[in-house]
């Protein structure tokens, strides 16, 4: 069975917080920026579809928190 799941997220930055998350997309997930934060995940497993999506979501909430301390 295939799992899969698309996010689109508004951010200040979205080109900056998928240039920081691209280095780690594994080759089922992708992220690409297009005046948001867009991420797709297709994977076997609904456990590994909520594992990347909960380490994507925590790492945009890191990058999040950068930006408004640099602003």
């Amino acid at each position: 069975m295939l799992c899969y799941a698309r996010l689109e997220l508004d951010s200040k930055d979205p080109e900056a917080v998928v240039k920081a998350l691209k280095p780690d997309d594994p080759e089922w997930c992708n992220c690409w920026e297009r005046g948001r934060i867009m991420i797709e995940v297709k994977v076997e497993r609904i456990g590994t579809l909520l594992s990347a999506l909960d380490d994507y979501l925590m790492n945009i909430k890191m990058c999040e928190r950068i930006i408004d301390v640099l602003d």
